[in-house]
């Protein structure tokens, strides 16, 4: 049975309510406290390695986590990045398996990634008609007769047929460029990143994207967002080492 005592203001006392009363306080102000804690700026440094031969794997794209923020590592897979015990580190480099480090508890370390075996899944092929069985069938002996005569094989389109075929291939085109156009061309933000990370002008900054376009056309319109910004980091990053030894052999 619970007992009860009078108090000096005539209120009864129970000591369990008491208890309780002050258990929840203590746990809500906890609580506030934990809601209001301010997360400062740390650096973190780091090396990241390949988890079977324990080499340092350079240029790996080091992001954090739902923003474009971040740096890659140097030639001996050491890194560097200024962050927050709240986010989480994103290491990715193109045949690995990507990895993520929360940083709250994070000390300086090695970080292992893994290469990535992908099994492809079996597939059925159907046999469907094409609306144009000889198309791209003559293409050699096109060029072979264009360069004899000057003029094409007399096969015949008609202007309709002309322009479908140059709206699929725009189109085609278009989808291949999307994530190339909304990482680079429509950021800024990755531009000012690059250009305060290796100490470039615009000027430079658009030099060395001219030159990576050049170098990487066949390849980074297929790529995914994080494996064409690994690729932007780790091109710009070799330029500024480049760069740096230039300057000191002039010197």
């Amino acid at each position: 049975m619970v007992s009860y005592r009078p108090v000096k203001n005539g209120l009864l006392h129970n000591p369990h309510r008491v208890f309780k009363l002050a258990a929840t306080c203590l746990l809500w102000m906890g609580l506030q406290c934990a809601h209001a804690q301010t997360w400062k700026t740390e650096v973190f440094t780091g090396v990241v390695m390949d988890s079977l031969s324990f080499v340092g794997l350079p240029y790996v794209n080091i992001q954090i986590k739902s923003t474009l923020h971040g740096t890659s590592s140097d030639a001996k897979g050491r890194f560097t990045v200024q962050a927050t015990r709240k986010d989480t580190l994103v290491f990715s480099l193109i045949g690995y398996t990507s990895v993520e480090v929360p940083l709250l508890t994070y000390e300086e370390g090695i970080i292992r990634m893994s290469e990535k075996r992908t099994m492809l899944n079996a597939i059925t092929i159907l046999d469907t008609a094409i609306e144009n069985p000889y198309e791209g069938l003559f293409e050699e002996e096109d060029r072979r007769w264009q360069k004899l005569t000057g003029k094409r094989l007399p096969f015949y389109y008609s202007k309709e047929r002309k322009e479908k075929i140059k709206v699929a291939r725009f189109n085609m085109q278009n989808q291949k460029a999307k994530t190339y156009v909304d990482l680079v061309i429509k950021s800024d933000e990755l531009k000012h990143t690059l250009m305060e990370r290796h100490h470039l002008t615009e000027k430079e900054y658009y030099d060395l994207l001219t030159q990576f376009n050049v170098n990487f056309n066949k390849v980074m319109y297929y790529l995914t967002a994080p494996e064409l910004l690994s690729m932007i980091n780790n091109f710009y990053s070799r330029m500024a080492l480049q760069k740096q030894q230039k300057e000191l052999e002039e010197k």
